[in-house]
């Protein structure tokens, strides 16, 4: 639409055949075994898939691609069951974490009702460093006082990389704690230092609890690009260990920041 067309101007196109070859060959090459994105937990009632950044999580316009939109495609094809597919919570674009997929509407209402409820776990990457294994003295939307314990797991001279108990939803709340400790988080907002061109935020655990109160755990590995900043690192190890419960999948850890903001 762009492009001035003069007088005696050759103008060619090339009738869609471009698209249709690309369309045919999408076709031929879909792998029944082979998700778009990697598959973290799988059953009978959701799905659970590791979210890169830089892809958007799901979009209302049917014609952007997203995760999910790749992901309920790439469904659809390798089973019939899969028919009634509904994407669970958002992870912003420049983040990364576990994205969840119900396979039908009551498990895609008892997750996004009882999302508030539970347990994550989160990487944060910040400039900077704080002292190891220790709390973070954050406040809640309504004012109320919380510690959100952390592990320092890595750390290089100039970065450190922390397992954080604490929604990746509210990471807004933990951002004044780690600036009074002079941290920030990388890649979040224009002024903060961005040596992976994305946030250095992931979701990496999960402690579901199911339908009938049955416990589900699922858990992702460290994003590449987080190992790949933080090589050569060591990690710090406390001068007095203040029995804090980091862990996921073991025992609850120390009360967390509660999730005002819905997910939809």
């Amino acid at each position: 639409p762009s492009t001035e067309v003069v007088s005696g101007m050759l103008v060619q196109h090339d009738r869609n055949r471009n698209a249709l070859k690309k369309s045919a060959a999408q076709r031929v090459a879909f792998n029944p075994d082979k998700p778009p994105f990697e598959i973290v937990h799988e059953d009978a009632n959701f799905i659970a898939y590791f979210k890169p950044s830089g892809w958007i999580t799901a979009s209302p316009k049917p014609q952007l691609s997203t995760s999910y939109s790749r992901m309920k495609s790439w469904l659809e094809k390798k089973s019939r069951s899969n028919d009634d597919l509904h994407f669970i919570n958002k992870i912003e674009k420049d983040q990364s974490g576990i994205c969840l997929i119900a396979k039908n509407r009551k498990w895609r209402e008892h997750l996004q009702e009882n999302w508030n409820d539970f347990r994550q776990g989160i990487y944060i990457l910040v400039d900077g460093h704080l002292p190891a294994d220790d709390v973070l003295q954050c406040r809640e939307e309504d004012g109320k006082k919380v510690d959100v314990a952390y592990r320092t797991m890595r750390a290089t001279a100039q970065h450190t990389l922390l397992k954080v108990d604490a929604p990746i939803e509210s990471v807004y709340l933990v951002m004044p704690a780690l600036r009074r400790e002079g941290c920030i988080i990388i890649g979040k907002g224009k002024s903060a230092p961005d040596p992976l061109k994305r946030e250095g935020l992931h979701l990496f655990a999960l402690e579901l609890e199911g339908m009938k109160g049955e416990e589900i755990l699922v858990k992702t590995r460290v994003p590449r690009e987080f190992l790949n900043l933080m090589k050569g690192g060591d990690s710090p190890k406390p001068n007095k260990r203040r029995g804090l419960n980091v862990k996921f999948g073991s025992s609850q850890g120390n009360r967390r920041l509660k999730q005002n903001r819905k997910s939809k």
